[in-house]
């Protein structure tokens, strides 16, 4: 077994807490408990973020000390930890910093799972570190106390998203548990993935593993129901300097010579925990990487979508391909009829088009989305008419395409985020523009925003569809809002393209929007209020969708 949320919430250091939020999540398995002191949701924050690995099972202690009346804030902050893989958050010092917690927050919470305790509130006395202490010795007692890690990290990473079930992350989640560093590599010795211990740790891999070439005893490695490690030699030991044990153990995978070198200071493990380790690491690259050593685009692909430094570097050196100079990205995806067969044309298209204009293109179907990367020159075209060429030139008609173009992306990291908001989000564009075709990343993350917004409660919803409210209250009223809607989202302000998605006169049109006018007591195309109609109308079509 191991710790869980609920099982915390038992501890003396956590009496009298309430849980406000996240309750579906209380079974959440915990590996460690981090303070939250930098509270401000701006770009320092996002960059100190971008270079953490944040794993899920760890729980945040915070008094929104900063931000204790800004609740906007606390929000952005809540769903960057939640997307960032945190488990929830401990407040503490509400009625002292934090007046209050608001329901905002704490709808917010509800809907991404995300567990909110109250420590007591009015409560001065209340420290920080008897929680950390208390929670994490009972995690240190949980894991020195359990035979087996194999079941339970698998079980760990299996709930994650699919995104996320990857060898470098089993390999996070070894390196926390057992504070062990592992480098896997593969037949040439070259590294796959690494998770050191501490984080900031450096080897010399050369000497680690010229100290490690030794010879071995060809036998095998028993687990504990009696299998072996299909016939591999045992794992290679090494004292090094410092109070340091070193260890290479082969894989003894079918298809793949990968093995798994394991760094520890201090005390070594023993012979039976480094056999399942390795044996985790093996039953995690045949269920979620059995092309984890290949070398191929597909691979380059999934290694920068699942955020696989090492790997993506690995791989871009043998295709001498410059991942730096990747700045953009485009999605494509066909629903309906004939959509894998119009899914491989549009990749066959889009690779050859863009290699007319971009040095560097990657391109694969990767979870039924096609991608591709690609370094924009200054000199392409204009880029929305390529994408628009590529739908309309498609050899089959049947289904709908949908195409996202993402540019000026700085790194791989925004790329690999990129793709996660256009595969959740895509929808939601595809509802409030629906007859587009072609997206901006910039109309995605607008989709994501008025999500967010819908999120917020019935107040903050009321306040923003307040000016189409006025407008459905008189006469006509269904119709004026269905009028601006069209006029607004789908024909970009142009009369006499409204005029044709309503099946109507331009002068019909024209009359309606005078009727706007005097409804609103301002034209519809006045700056800034059109910005506020224009979310609004967005709002109307997710509400509806």
């Amino acid at each position: 077994m191991s710790v869980t949320v609920s099982d915390i919430l038992r501890l003396p250091c956590l009496k009298g807490a309430r849980v406000v939020a996240g309750q579906k999540s209380l079974q959440k398995v915990l590996t460690s408990i981090s303070v939250l002191e930098y509270t401000d949701p701006s770009n320092l924050q996002k960059e100190i973020f971008d270079r953490i690995d944040f794993l899920d099972g760890e729980i945040v202690i915070t008094a929104f000390a900063g931000i204790a009346e800004d609740v906007e804030r606390q929000c952005a902050n809540v769903r960057r930890l939640a997307s960032a893989g945190e488990v929830g958050l401990i407040l503490y010092y509400v009625g002292i910093l934090m007046p209050r917690v608001d329901r905002r927050l704490i709808e917010l919470a509800d809907s991404l799972d995300f567990i909110l305790i109250v420590m007591p509130e009015g409560r001065m006395d209340l420290r920080y570190s008897e929680a950390i202490v208390e929670i994490m010795g009972t995690i240190f007692e949980e894991q020195k106390a359990e035979v087996s890690i194999v079941s339970d990290v698998l079980e760990q990473v299996s709930r994650l998203p699919d995104y996320r079930r990857t060898v470098d992350t089993v390999l996070q989640i070894i390196r926390e548990r057992l504070r062990v560093s592992l480098i896997l590599l593969d037949g040439q010795e070259r590294i796959l993935g690494q998770a050191m211990w501490p984080a900031s740790l450096e080897l010399d891999m050369g000497e680690l593993l010229d100290a490690l070439a030794v010879p071995a005893a060809q036998t095998d490695i028993l687990m504990e129901d009696g299998s072996s490690l299909s016939g591999n030699r045992q794992p290679s030991c090494a004292a090094l300097p410092g109070l340091r044990w070193a260890w290479h153990c082969p894989l003894g995978l079918h298809h793949s010579p990968m093995s798994l070198c394991l760094v520890k200071d201090g005390e070594p493990l023993s012979e039976g925990l480094v056999g399942q380790i390795t044996e985790t690491v093996r039953l995690a690259v045949n269920i979620w990487s059995r092309r984890h050593a290949e070398v191929n685009e597909a691979e380059l692909v999934q290694a920068i979508l699942q955020d696989e430094p090492l790997k993506m570097r690995r791989l871009a050196e043998i295709f001498h391909i410059d991942i730096a100079s990747v700045n953009a990205m485009w999605v494509a995806r066909w629903e309906g009829e004939g959509a894998e067969k119009n899914g491989r044309d549009a990749l066959r298209q889009l690779r050859d088009g863009l290699k007319q204009w971009c040095n560097t293109v990657i391109s694969e179907i990767y979870e039924g989305y096609v991608v591709v990367f690609m370094d924009w020159p200054d000199t392409a075209p204009d880029a929305s008419r390529l994408a628009e060429s590529v739908l309309e030139d498609m050899p089959s008609r049947r289904g709908k395409g949908y195409l996202v173009r993402c540019h000026q992306l700085a790194d791989t990291s925004d790329v690999r985020k990129a793709f996660l908001l256009i595969r959740e989000h895509l929808a939601d564009a595809g509802r409030i523009w629906p007859k587009k075709r072609c997206y901006t990343l910039q109309e995605m993350d607008y989709a994501v925003q008025c999500r967010l917004l819908l999120e917020e409660g019935e107040e903050a919803v009321s306040a923003a569809m307040l000016p189409l409210s006025l407008l459905e209250a008189g006469g006509e009223g269904m119709q004026l809002a269905h009028t601006l809607c069209t006029w607004l989202l789908d024909a970009d302000g142009s009369t006499a393209r409204c005029a044709e998605f309503l099946f109507l006169h331009r002068n019909t049109i024209k009359y309606r929007l005078g009727c706007i006018r005097e409804r609103l007591g301002y034209p519809a195309d006045k700056l800034p209020e059109q910005l506020f109609l224009y979310r609004a109308a967005a709002l109307r079509r997710l509400m509806k969708g």
